[in-house]
């Protein structure tokens, strides 16, 4: 039965990597039309320890993101792991590259025409799976969730029906099905949060959801609370609690 390595990376790498980018442009560096952000994360365990620490930078293109690279690194600062992102292809499949340098562990997609070619090993003990599925409507990966979700902040701030997206986890070679649903906040509120979870009631037993938070008027990624991308220092799953910090907003 498939059942726990599906829940771990259903945990690990669905849940986790889908939103570590911000999409705005405030002050930064700027040339011509393309425009540069960096910004951090700072991940806290449980316990309230850091985690981890990601380290972002985005490059815009007309407005648009096009490129992104998130550096991690421990509480001591070594770096553990890095992701790298395209969207030049497709703005919600982008093709994306994640290494976990402690324990080997990979996984990626690359948009081909009509198909996307996937790839992921568990550990560096494991051999690669490469997969290949059809680009269907709906469908997003990696970071391009988080896209999604600024492309539709406005709607689904005031949408109360529960909203889906297909998303692809190449360690499983396959997509699921994710619902999205606003959470109830007093009016007039400055942010707007996001619960997301597995559509299928069985997966759900076993796979947590997840909770963000937006700033409405800027669109920016607040904070963010469920599974990480990291599994923990014993290769288990880990929640956490990631606050963003930008560089044009004092503290």
């Amino acid at each position: 039965m498939t059942l726990p390595k599906t829940t771990k990376y259903l945990n690990a790498t669905a849940f986790g990597m889908l939103l570590l980018t911000d999409a705005v442009l405030p002050g930064w560096a700027m040339t011509g039309n393309l425009h540069e952000e960096v910004f951090q994360g700072i991940a806290r365990n449980a316990r309230g320890e850091i985690a981890y620490i990601e380290e972002h930078r985005m490059i815009y293109q007309d407005g648009r993101p096009d490129r992104n690279e998130t550096r991690y690194r421990d509480a001591s600062g070594q770096e553990i792991a890095v992701l790298t992102s395209s969207f030049t292809h497709h703005p919600y499949v982008p093709n994306y590259s994640f290494e976990d340098r402690r324990f080997g562990r990979q996984d990626g997609a690359f948009v081909d025409g009509a198909w996307v070619k996937l790839y992921g090993r568990a550990d560096q003990e494991a051999p690669v799976r490469q997969d290949l599925v059809r680009l269907e409507d709906g469908m997003v990966t990696g970071q391009g969730l988080h896209v999604y979700l600024r492309d539709h902040l406005q709607q689904l701030s005031k949408d109360d029906a529960i909203n889906q997206v297909r998303f692809l986890v190449p360690l499983e070679g396959r997509d699921f099905l994710f619902r999205i649903r606003r959470l109830k906040e007093p009016n007039e509120s400055a942010t707007v949060a996001f619960n997301i979870e597995a559509d299928s009631w069985f997966l759900r037993l076993f796979a947590p959801n997840l909770e963000v938070r937006y700033d409405r008027q800027t669109g920016r990624l607040l904070s963010y609370q469920g599974a990480s991308n990291l599994l923990d220092a014993h290769r288990g799953v880990q929640k956490v609690t990631i606050t963003y910090h930008y560089a044009d907003v004092k503290r």
